[in-house]
């Protein structure tokens, strides 16, 4: 289609108008729709598009042939096709609860993971106050059995303590 400013650097005035009513609203006619030879249109025009027949649809026109055509019967191209286009109804449905089951599995894997930190968490808590126990029972029971108790319970006893607990033993050997 031309435009006005492509008509205007030909012709004169009155033919610049007249250009520009049959390229931009009424591209070959009267504005009716008709088509631009006034006779019957051959068989040949009638296998070309509306459009190629000068056939222009205005915006109060009635939807043609092709506008009432269903989607089905109409060409595509494989560009124009998109990914939900290519897909059947099951195949999407699969596909869904396919990534509905994924998702399931994550928030699971979460929860799973959440709570095993939790159980770590409360047997390091645990483990850390079994040491402390430990430790505790481990010095009481050094302060009990320490060699300055036991010397104190000996003496409470009436034991005396002494350097020498008997006679020397001497060994012998062959060469003395």
């Amino acid at each position: 289609m031309s435009t006005s400013r492509d008509t205007s650097r030909t012709g004169s005035g009155s033919d610049r108008a007249s250009q520009r009513n049959r390229s931009v609203l009424w591209p070959g006619g009267s504005g009716d729709g008709a088509p631009r030879s006034s006779g019957e249109p051959l068989p040949s025009d009638r296998s070309r598009s509306p459009e190629s027949n000068g056939w222009v649809r205005h915006g109060t026109a009635l939807p043609g042939w092709s506008d009432l055509e269903p989607s089905t019967n109409r060409k595509r191209t494989g560009a124009d096709d998109t990914f939900l286009q290519n897909v059947s109804t099951g195949r999407f449905a699969l596909l869904i609860l396919a990534v509905a089951g994924l998702f399931t599995l994550y928030v699971g894997h979460v929860h799973t993971t959440t709570d095993l930190y939790n159980q770590l968490q409360q047997a390091r808590t645990q483990n850390q106050q079994l040491h402390l126990k430990h430790n505790r029972l481990e010095g009481a029971y050094d302060r009990r059995t320490g060699p300055s108790v036991i010397y104190e319970r000996a003496r409470a006893l009436g034991l005396q303590e002494s350097v020498s607990y008997g006679p020397p033993i001497r060994l012998s050997s062959g060469r003395e």
